[in-house]
């Protein structure tokens, strides 16, 4: 499902990754990003700050929790992100994301990101009126299914300006992009239970843990 990544890259590496422009706020780089958080959106060229759990515009100031994710299967014809999946898609940077698996009645949160350390574009949808935004998920590839039945989808170059191109709209095109990636591309393993806490933002959340 994905319900906690990471992004500890500044706004200008953000920026030249993307081929965008910096953010007009702030943006602090973050070990563990949870609900609520404000992080980093590519959409319209721009680098944004938005918060994650997606609120669509016409819902009401009622809502306090937004939607984290939006399931791949359905996402063109789903309400809450029908509007969105055709006119407010964006990338959502990442370096790795969290998932809990569960061994002898144990929850053990583990940690997966590719094998190269690289930055990864998640995609998203994002709604400009409340400043919120959600994470398109799939069924998992071979390594993260170990621990999670679904993961964030991560998009090559060619999805990701596919993705961001407003002018496509057609979900013959579109949907094939939503699939998991490569798991041969990435590592998973094990990390401190450090992650279970949001007020927990350091390195050490990062770090293998230890045998």
């Amino acid at each position: 499902m994905c319900v906690r990544y990471s992004q500890i890259h500044e706004a200008g590496e953000l920026a030249e990754r993307f081929g965008v422009k910096p953010p007009s706020s702030r943006l602090r780089p973050s070990y563990n990003i949870s609900a609520g958080r404000e992080a980093a959106v590519v959409a319209g060229g721009v680098l944004r700050v938005l918060k994650w759990g997606f609120v669509p515009c016409w819902a009401g100031s009622g809502i306090k929790e937004g939607l984290l994710s939006a399931r791949a299967e359905g996402i063109a014809s789903r309400p809450a992100f029908r509007a969105a999946f055709y006119k407010s898609r964006c990338l959502v940077p990442a370096d790795g994301f969290y998932e809990w698996g569960h061994t002898a009645g144990e929850r053990i949160p583990y940690r997966f990101e590719f094998r190269d350390g690289r930055v990864f574009a998640m995609a998203g949808l994002y709604d400009a009126e409340t400043g919120t935004y959600a994470v398109v998920t799939c069924a998992a590839n071979a390594l993260v299914r170990s621990v999670h039945h679904r993961m964030p989808v991560i998009l090559d170059g060619r999805g990701e300006k596919l993705w961001l191109d407003m002018r496509r709209s057609d979900t013959e095109e579109l949907l094939p992009a939503l699939r998991a990636c490569d798991s041969s591309l990435m590592r998973g393993y094990k990390v401190s239970s450090l992650v279970d806490s949001p007020d927990n933002d350091s390195p050490d959340c990062l770090r293998p843990l230890e045998p």
